[in-house]
């Protein structure tokens, strides 16, 4: 019975410890319309998707300067949406988040766009090639890199060094037990 001791409440301890081990701060994986990206066409919505599924208490302010711009707020599991009713002035913009992450953690971002609508509507040529689309790309990667490096967590995590020291103790305190017995 006492062999089986020592494995089964480091067994138990494990078990115990991995949810602990798996949960992650949420952070911004996309967002639309991407960070630093020019639009030039009517905007209906500010997206952004996270990494985790967020609680519906989160936020998102857009503003253009000092001026807030209205926004219509659902979120959807990782997804918060921001439904814009006026179309958007040319100018410079911010959207401003604060999240709950699945991990209880409240994080807190903000990237700016701009709005360029031309103001006569242009038709492209047929066989231009559209560099929009290559530079929105290059302008989600870079907000990705971005966004990771501003959402680091600021403390420690203590999570191996206490189960490592838990395990260390549990076998000092079973090697002296067992030995005591024999």
């Amino acid at each position: 019975m006492n062999k089986l001791l020592l494995p089964l409440v480091l067994l138990v301890t494990i078990v115990f410890q991995l949810p602990l081990s798996a949960s992650a701060h949420s952070k911004l994986e996309s967002s639309t319309p991407a960070e630093g990206e020019k639009v030039t066409t009517d905007l209906e919505a500010v997206v952004l998707t996270f990494s985790t599924k967020i609680e519906s208490l989160s936020t998102m302010t857009l503003k253009n300067g000092d001026k807030e711009i209205p926004l219509q707020i659902s979120v959807e599991d990782d997804q918060m949406t921001g439904a814009i009713t006026n179309p958007l002035e040319n100018g410079n913009y911010t959207v401003a988040y604060k999240i709950i992450g699945a991990d209880s953690h409240v994080i807190e971002g903000n990237y700016s766009f701009s709005v360029e609508r031309p103001k006569q509507e242009e038709a492209t040529e047929e066989g231009t090639p559209n560099n929009d689309e290559q530079e929105k790309q290059d302008n989600n990667e870079k907000a990705l890199t971005d966004q990771e490096e501003k959402e680091k967590p600021n403390n420690p995590t203590y999570f191996a060094p206490l189960t490592i020291g838990l395990v260390i103790v549990i076998a000092i305190v079973s090697f002296f037990a067992f030995r005591r017995k024999r």
